[in-house]
């Protein structure tokens, strides 16, 4: 964002949400390990820090100095900096001692049990206590600026996936086209694969994690491709499925089936229903029509500064109602064992009554390559 007053803006809008919720908890600090929330609060991007946070929205960012210029040219406003030059827990030791607090909350996703007691040997007259996916809650409803940075990300993996489907041939390996799809990311202005791509073909495509391999494309093979590039930070998350040639009739009737079930999916992803909701609109069907017990996985999760939000135990979709401006994944999948599968999957901007389907890739029709 060139205009740094409008992010400025955001970035103090996102804190102050954070600090009400470190409030609720009565603490007066919190100490955050997790790049995507110290990157969410401060708009530094590097990958070696922590960031302590107070009550009264207070920020100090430990680091090194291989990130002195970086910190200084990426992060607004008023941000005490320390360039660490003793251990971390000794440096945020001797950070937390500059402040008057009692209570400090760390992030207990981030922190092992034995750096957790390192903390409180250190630091005998705090308390401190576990938190789960404090800033997490924030992040679920994205601001302007982070609706904008994933509508990129999509775009660029939308058209970077349009220009490898004349690879997708009999003979062509899984590896190569995979390989392609991440150089496209970059050459098209995004930052890279968000995920390890996968491409699935022929009894693979009924591997819901195929991540391409060494196997050539056969006539007559079905083809997931699951795919994303990061933007700015920000993750798409795309799946389709094509065919090479003319394919069973029993995949092409699970193509229409999935098709249909994720069209009840999207649907029923309205502002106040839960992720269960979405789930039982598109699984319900997938059992009416008989194949129920090959759908195993779950119907989605959230995106943005990482490509799997809203799947933590803490979190889970399921039970998350649904705000505007949340944004997650739609993706039924039905996947037959030694014969193939088929996943087609969009990402979905929660908007009152009406969703917003941001990935638009055509997908009423089996594609025939």
């Amino acid at each position: 964002m060139e205009n740094k007053q409008e992010l400025l803006t955001l970035i103090n809008n996102r804190i102050d949400k954070v600090c009400d919720l470190i409030k609720e908890q009565n603490a007066d600090a919190m100490i955050i390990f997790n790049q995507a929330n110290y990157r969410y609060l401060t708009n530094f991007t590097g990958e070696e820090a922590q960031l302590i946070l107070t009550a009264q929205g207070d920020r100090i960012l430990l680091s090194d100095s291989r990130f002195d210029s970086q910190i200084k040219a990426e992060a607004p406003g008023e941000l005490t900096v320390v360039m660490k030059h003793d251990s971390d827990y000794n440096e945020l030791t001797k950070a937390l001692k500059k402040l008057d607090v009692k209570k400090v909350l760390v992030e207990g996703e981030f922190v092992s049990a034995i750096e957790f007691q390192k903390l409180q040997a250190l630091n005998p007259n705090l308390n401190f206590e576990m938190s789960e996916e404090l800033v997490e809650r924030v992040r679920n409803v994205k601001d302007n600026l982070e609706i904008e940075a994933l509508k990129k990300a999509i775009e660029i993996s939308m058209e970077s996936f349009k220009s490898i489907l004349p690879m997708i041939k009999p003979g062509a390996k899984e590896r190569d086209i995979a390989a392609k799809l991440d150089y496209l990311f970059k050459l098209n202005g995004g930052d890279g694969p968000d995920f390890d791509t996968i491409i699935a073909s022929g009894v693979r495509s009924a591997w819901a994690h195929g991540v391409a391999s060494d196997k050539k494309i056969a006539e007559g093979d079905m083809v997931v491709i699951d795919f994303g590039s990061f933007y700015h930070g920000y993750a798409a998350d795309i799946t389709r499925t094509v065919a090479v040639g003319k394919v069973d009739p029993e995949l092409e009737k699970i193509y229409n089936i999935v098709h249909e079930a994720q069209r009840r999916g999207i649907e029923a992803a309205v502002s106040g229903n839960t992720g269960r909701d979405v789930d039982r609109a598109a699984r319900d069907y997938i059992t009416e029509q008989g194949y129920g017990k090959y759908f195993g996985h779950g119907i989605g999760h959230g995106i943005g500064l990482e490509i799997h939000e809203l799947c933590q135990p803490a979190l889970p979709f399921s039970k998350q109602k649904l705000e505007n401006n949340m944004v997650h994944t739609v993706e039924p999948g039905i996947y037959l064992p030694n014969k193939g599968g088929v996943r087609i999957e969009d990402d979905i901007l929660v908007h009152d009554d009406t969703p917003i389907t941001l990935s638009n890739l055509p997908k009423d029709e089996l594609l025939s390559l």
